[in-house]
């Protein structure tokens, strides 16, 4: 017993020392946040700040905490994170919903950190927290730059219309399809009214560039609760390229003025989705200042997606597909 307390003691001088010197914990280099995206960057945020708070707990023990998080050490234990070199090669895998973390040192595992792709713990805050900061989050993505549109296969479905599909979610005819015509030039992403289901995929999809057009949000919020805001169509698409953001899209019902479409925008690395409801006028094509009027789920947990997914089709009238 005294050999353990005073090596918890030890654990925790070491953690308090790196707190004097540097304020917070630093486990990795700039040069390996820079050479990572989005997810991965949270990932290495979430563990210098995790392990940089977790011998601060005050209602329960360091092992408690961990048990509770699902945060494992396969290799190596907490006081061997003010060991990590530099030098050492680092890997972040994200596999069945879990993340591992490991560090190498002579060819060998020296610590491997393995914790839920969940993203409540990731981002450190709790799902209300995360509901009501979401407009903040889109808002915040820096402004993306579209890319040469140039497809790789696709496959003729009607006269000179090409489709390039990848992944579906659930029904085949949710998908990630986007839709061109082959010009003298290359391809040329389809954005008319003669093709408004199509036109309107390719926007989510972030294909259709000089065009914006005003969200009408009405997003749900712990407690049963909405919350009403107004983001540009530009601005959803920066948040969902900056958090490297799947989009699946469907038709749920063609009507007279437009359209009712289902979007889902997936991060498996973080393991959320977030689902939109949204009217498309007809007139969008046409007119800059239609207005996209959206009801918004985020942060819907990958493992539910399913289950609210079924529970949306059928609330709904039947859905016609395209």
């Amino acid at each position: 017993m005294q050999a353990l307390f005073r090596s918890i003691i030890a654990i925790v001088i070491a953690m308090c020392s790196m707190h004097v010197h540097a304020q917070k914990l630093k486990i990795f280099t700039p040069e390996q946040r820079n050479a990572v995206g989005k997810s991965h960057g949270i990932v290495m945020d979430f563990l210098e700040r995790y392990f940089y708070e977790l011998p601060q707990q005050k209602h329960t023990t360091i092992s408690r905490k961990m048990a509770d998080d699902k945060v494992y050490f396969r290799n190596g234990s907490l006081s061997d994170l003010n060991q990590i070199a530099d030098t050492m090669p680092l890997s972040i895998k994200c596999t069945y919903r879990y993340y591992e973390v490991e560090w190498k040192s002579q060819d060998k595992p020296f610590v491997t950190i393995v914790f839920p792709a969940q993203y409540d713990l990731l981002l450190g805050m709790q799902q209300e927290e995360a509901q009501r900061k979401f407009k903040e989050t889109i808002t915040a993505a820096p402004h993306r730059t579209i890319q040469p549109f140039a497809p790789q296969g696709g496959k003729l479905i009607a006269d000179s219309i090409y489709s390039l599909k990848t992944s579906y979610l659930e029904l085949e005819s949710f998908n990630d399809a986007i839709y061109y015509n082959k010009v003298k030039t290359g391809c040329q992403p389809i954005f008319n009214a003669a093709h408004l289901d199509y036109s309107v995929a390719n926007l989510f999809q972030g294909l259709i560039d000089k065009v914006d057009y005003r969200m009408y949000v009405e997003q749900s919020v712990y407690g049963l609760k909405t919350i009403n805001y107004t983001v540009s169509l530009r601005q959803w698409l920066d948040y969902c390229a900056e958090w490297g953001m799947k989009v699946y899209f469907g038709i749920e019902e063609q009507r007279e003025d437009g359209l009712l479409a289902l979007v889902i925008a997936e991060n498996r690395e973080i393991g959320f989705n977030h689902m939109l409801s949204v009217v498309v006028p007809d007139k969008i094509i046409s007119d800059m200042n239609a207005v996209l009027k959206v009801r918004l789920t985020p942060y819907i947990p990958t493992h539910n997606v399913k289950n609210l997914f079924q529970k949306e089709s059928v609330n709904r009238r039947k859905i016609k597909w395209q």
